[in-house]
């Protein structure tokens, strides 16, 4: 999208997306709320409830490490949640992203990223995952809460929980981008004026299991021509920005947690070996 478009979507009454991209305006919208948050009913705030999760996070570490970097990894869910959420996710019902309303399947019936009846199947999501109960428990931990509330400087308003396969097969990236699997290419986020991610690995992810690829650091200081053009860039103007040293690739075994402020580069892998869960919590405005 350029600069056309994104004025169109002004015009449309989308002022989040056109300006979300801008810290400038995040972290002015950030202050703005702290402070008409605070307007009603005065309460002295209840006592922090002990994680049950993230017993042992450094809250402060991971605030700083978001603000510094653009993630925190670490934030690691414990065997028991994990087991919970991988056996739910393989007995609901899935949908191709690409057709949120067409017929549902199982994960079983996904073989190499095809159904039995011939579909192609990048990526299948599971309505609501929330109903889960070790899902309503991540989004709830007070240990994430806390990480949220820090970095943005208030409370969201809104939370979307989104638990995906993304299944390894021998498509290739176009016929991926055709099925509206875009995210294997480097963009950034913008999913309101103010917004925190956080993910976890819901089985063991490496470079050929889809893990995720970011760019540290560039969700402070794009230029100009990022900012006003498409959300999405080649990997040659990513690294050459950014310094390929920035640039991470997260792998490691199921409950693997990163919270990020995705308005940094990113992109998944295309699995080729193994498929990947992954649940995600996004925390906006």
């Amino acid at each position: 999208m350029n600069l056309k478009g994104i004025a169109a979507r002004v015009r449309r009454g989308d002022l989040q997306y056109a300006l979300g991209r801008f810290k400038s305006v995040r972290s002015v919208y950030g202050g703005v709320r702290r402070v008409t948050d605070s307007f009603p009913r005065r309460k002295t705030a209840p006592p922090p409830r002990q994680s049950r999760l993230f017993p042992h996070t450094d809250i402060h570490r991971a605030i700083g490490q978001i603000r510094d970097e653009a993630v925190f990894i670490g934030l690691n869910l414990p065997a028991e949640i994990v087991a919970q959420i991988d056996a739910f996710a393989r007995t609901e019902p899935l949908h191709a992203i690409y057709d949120p309303n067409g017929a549902t399947f199982l994960y079983f019936d996904v073989v190499r990223g095809k159904t039995a009846d011939g579909r192609l199947i990048p990526v299948a999501g599971i309505r609501d995952p929330a109903r889960c109960t070790a899902v309503q428990a991540v989004v709830n931990d007070p240990v994430l809460r806390s990480i949220v509330l820090g970095y943005l400087g208030h409370e969201p308003r809104q939370i979307l929980t989104i638990l995906d396969w993304t299944f390894a097969s021998d498509m290739t990236d176009e016929e991926r981008r055709r099925l509206k699997h875009h995210v294997i290419d480097y963009h950034y986020d913008v999913g309101g004026f103010n917004f925190v991610y956080a993910s976890f690995y819901i089985t063991d992810t490496d470079r050929y299991s889809g893990a995720h690829v970011m760019m540290k650091r560039s969700h402070n200081k794009k230029p100009l021509r990022m900012l006003l053009g498409s959300a999405q860039a080649s990997e040659a103007a990513v690294r050459r920005q950014f310094g390929i040293e920035n640039e991470i690739t997260i792998e490691g075994p199921a409950g693997t947690g990163f919270v990020q402020d995705t308005s940094c580069f990113h992109h998944a892998t295309a699995p080729s070996r193994g498929d990947r869960l992954m649940l995600a919590v996004r925390f906006i405005n």
